[in-house]
């Protein structure tokens, strides 16, 4: 028998053998096995749970860039329903209804990349937005001075409208967004603050 200290005694152990001591101490280090392992699965699931909403974000985020640029692709669009309207006011309140949908709708994504994209991106988009305003808007205002379709065989239009710039403003801004959903979200755009009068 091994005799332990007055201390070991004040605790309630009184005297221990070495096979009850080797008994407590395998028990301890069995706790603290189980305690370590428990630590490192709660670490592992919290990286792994932040893994996925961080991935689950940039694909929401990804979505988001595609509708934003699918509002402009929709604005580019209105010349088009607009040679081919059929004179009537019935034609001209449905595509005038349709393009003020649209301009709302670019409206909305270019207020919200001012919050939450990054500046290059923000950047991006706006000139991708001022290029087809300026090449749609214009084909728009000849459009209306056109002729109405009347047949159906005129439907065609036989060439597309030229959109060389905004193609470039498009390109530049997919290039930007790509980089940017390829990047950690960690950074958050900081607002520029309002200068002083």
């Amino acid at each position: 028998m091994i005799a332990v200290s007055n201390g070991a005694k004040e605790w309630g152990l009184g005297t221990l053998d070495g096979e009850q001591i080797a008994a407590i101490l395998g028990a301890l280090v069995g706790l603290l096995g189980a305690l370590v392992a428990a630590v490192i699965a709660a670490v592992v699931a919290v990286k792994a749970y932040k893994t996925q909403q961080r991935e689950q974000r940039r694909q929401e985020r990804a979505a988001f860039y595609a509708d934003a640029i699918r509002a402009v692709e929709d604005y580019t669009e209105c010349p088009y329903r607009i040679r081919r309207r059929d004179g009537t006011a019935e034609a001209r309140r449905e595509i005038t209804q349709h393009v003020s949908n649209v301009k709302s709708r670019i409206s909305f994504y270019t207020a919200w990349m001012v919050i939450n994209a990054s500046e290059r991106v923000r950047a991006a988009y706006e000139v991708f937005v001022k290029t087809a305003e300026n090449e749609a808007g214009r084909q728009m205002s000849a459009a209306w001075r056109g002729k109405p379709t009347k047949r159906d065989r005129d439907v065609p239009i036989g060439r597309a409208l030229p959109r060389k710039a905004t193609d470039v403003a498009r390109s530049k801004l997919l290039e930007a967004m790509k980089n940017d959903l390829a990047t950690e979200p960690r950074r958050r755009h900081k607002a520029k603050r309002p200068s002083r009068i």
